[in-house]
C-alpha cells in the first residue's frame, strides 16, 4: 500500500475517534459537540469576531451565527459590538461558558492523554512530533 493511502487511512480512522470522542464529551455537559468546539475556540484566543470563528471551524458563517444565538441564549457567550468596527461582533465566554469550556477541554485531554498510554513508549515521541508537525500544516503555520 502506498504512503499516501496509507496516510489517509489513518487520518479517517484518527478522525473518526476524535469525532466519537468529541460526541461523548458533549453528552456529558449542557452543549453539542460544535458548541463545545467552539466554546474550547473561543476560549484559546479571547475575544473573537464570528467571522474569524467561521472560518476557525470551517463552517459558514450563516452557521456560525446561529451556533452563537443558541450559546448566547444559553447563557455561554456574550456578543459586542467590536470596539475597532462597528459592523464587526465580537465574541466572549461568560463565566458559565468559560466552566463549560473548561469542563469539556479537561474531559477531552483526558480522553486523549489515555490515548497516548496505548502507544508504546518507544513510539511515543516519534507519534508526538508527528502529529505536531501535521498540526502544523493543518493549521497553516511554518514548519
Amino acid at each position: 500500500m502506498a504512503d499516501q493511502d496509507r496516510f489517509v487511512r489513518a487520518v479517517h480512522t484518527v478522525s473518526r475517534a476524535l469525532g466519537r470522542i468529541s460526541r461523548e464529551r458533549a453528552r456529558t455537559g449542557d452543549v453539542t459537540p460544535q458548541q463545545a468546539e467552539t466554546l474550547q475556540l473561543i476560549a484559546e484566543r479571547g475575544a473573537i469576531s464570528t467571522s474569524s470563528l467561521a472560518t476557525a471551524l470551517g463552517i459558514d458563517p450563516s452557521t456560525a451565527s446561529r451556533n452563537l444565538a443558541g450559546l448566547e441564549r444559553s447563557g455561554f457567550i456574550s456578543r459586542k459590538k467590536g470596539a475597532d468596527d462597528g459592523r464587526q461582533t465580537d465574541v466572549r465566554l461568560t463565566p458559565r461558558g468559560k466552566r463549560a469550556a473548561e469542563s469539556a477541554s479537561e474531559s477531552s485531554s483526558q480522553t486523549i492523554a489515555a490515548l497516548l498510554e496505548k502507544v508504546p513508549r518507544a513510539d511515543r515521541q516519534r507519534v508526538i512530533e508527528a502529529l505536531e508537525s501535521l498540526a502544523r500544516v493543518v493549521d497553516g503555520s511554518p514548519l
